[in-house]
């Protein structure tokens, strides 16, 4: 079987896929993954066969005017951002993801790209699958991502409003391009959403992260929308990407040295600033007592001097690193949520847009940590959110839900399993 598996996005969006296609390739099917240029190399070295699809996301991010977009942690200014640069894109991406998909039996797409996907899938005459990442179909339990407070509980009709809202939105906003798409591949114009294509087509949409950490959705879905689980990469594939366990022996020997540290990682925070806030963070060490094991990522810190308590290091392999942690502090991307979690770690997210507000409140329910806007983020309010996640009851409920997300460990088999049921 010919599986066409066609992204765009940043690494959080394509790593699951990644997993995925693995999974596949393992069973033996053909898989072809397109991936934004700057992570085609990242695919290319676990193994799949991978070319470029969609625009460098992470470029947009990394520039002034993105940067600008997230510190103020406004998920409708980066809409702005990315929807100026996919319109920039849009006839080039239409054909590259009609390259992808080109003589696959079945096509595998992501919330990113499943309005494109639809309309070559149906051209094709072939089956598809989405993955998603986040819940992003409406439902009574949860608002969209971003459109209201993240601590507001307002009742069911209010939340469905919202994805009404959101659904006819993306639908007037990239319909010119979708119907140019279209007219491509020899189809007729459509004003539908792809949310309303895909649920007259009945297309599986996997939702790819745990039911633990949304309660009463997988009741609300059913069979169509299954909650699965996120889909990690197995240590075989991050070893091919360089994440070596040998590689991390002086990080494991300096937090052996003395009680577990609390992680802090800023890979993908928008710290304009990143010297006082490893500033912030040692205050904070010194004040509660803690170690701290700060992740810089991308950030400049190369040249940074700490006390004892504090340790700078580049990016680290968090399912090595996170179970020798005492919590986590990060950003509320899915993936990285989702490995602090199964590590057991109580977790503060101090999140930035898009579906982190929405995760960074999900872990402050379930009592296994707390959520700050980055953007409000202080010493006091770092101070105060440490504080809670070395709570006793914080660090009891973190282990309990652990071994709930680790139930669910077959989440790759599974989707990929969806994904041969739907090929026939």
């Amino acid at each position: 079987m010919r599986v066409a598996i066609p992204l765009t996005g940043t690494r959080g969006d394509v790593q699951p896929a990644v997993a995925l296609g693995l999974e596949l390739r393992r069973r033996g099917h053909d898989v072809l993954l397109g991936a934004p240029p700057n992570l085609v190399d990242f695919a290319a070295r676990t193994g799949l066969s991978a070319v470029s699809c969609g625009p460098d996301v992470q470029q947009l991010y990394s520039s002034d005017e993105g940067q600008q977009a997230l510190a103020a942690g406004s998920s409708f200014r980066l809409m702005q951002l990315v929807g100026k640069q996919m319109a920039d894109y849009a006839e080039r991406m239409n054909r590259e993801v009609i390259d992808v998909c080109a003589d696959a039996d079945i096509i595998v797409a992501t919330m990113l790209t499943e309005d494109r996907v639809a309309s070559v899938a149906e051209a094709m005459r072939v089956p598809m699958v989405s993955l998603h990442g986040f819940p992003c179909r409406k439902n009574s339990a949860y608002p969209f991502p971003g459109a209201l407070p993240p601590a507001w509980r307002p009742p069911g009709v209010v939340n469905q409003a919202t994805w009404l809202l959101a659904e006819n939105l993306r639908r007037v906003v990239f319909m010119r391009y979708l119907n140019q798409l279209r007219k491509e591949l020899g189809l007729p114009r459509s004003t539908a959403s792809p949310a309303a294509v895909l649920d007259r087509k009945g297309v599986p949409e996997v939702q790819i992260y745990d039911p633990a950490l949304v309660p009463g959705l997988a009741e609300e879905w059913g069979e169509r929308r299954p909650l699965v689980g996120f889909l990690p990469l197995e240590r075989t594939a991050r070893e091919a990407l360089g994440e070596l366990a040998a590689d991390h022996g002086e990080v494991i020997a300096w937090i052996a040295e003395g009680e577990p540290p609390v992680y802090f990682g800023f890979g993908s925070m928008p710290i304009r600033d990143t010297h006082a806030v490893l500033a912030l963070v040692e205050q904070v060490c010194e004040e509660l007592g803690i170690r701290g094991l700060v992740s810089a990522g991308w950030s400049d810190l190369g040249d940074a001097q700490t006390s004892a308590r504090v340790k700078v290091v580049g990016p680290v392999a968090h399912d090595i690193v996170f179970p020798v942690c005492a919590a986590a502090v990060h950003h509320g991307g899915i993936g990285t949520t989702f490995e602090s979690l199964r590590a057991g770690l109580p977790t503060l997210v101090c999140s930035v847009s898009f579906d982190q507000p929405m995760w960074g409140a999900q872990v402050e329910r379930l009592g296994v940590g707390a959520h700050l806007g980055f953007r409000k983020l202080d010493r006091a309010r770092l101070a105060a959110g440490v504080r809670k996640l070395l709570e006793q009851g914080t660090i009891q409920r973190a282990k309990a839900l652990a071994g709930e997300l680790h139930s669910h460990s077959d989440a790759t088999t599974r989707t990929a399993d969806i994904v041969e049921a739907a090929a026939g």
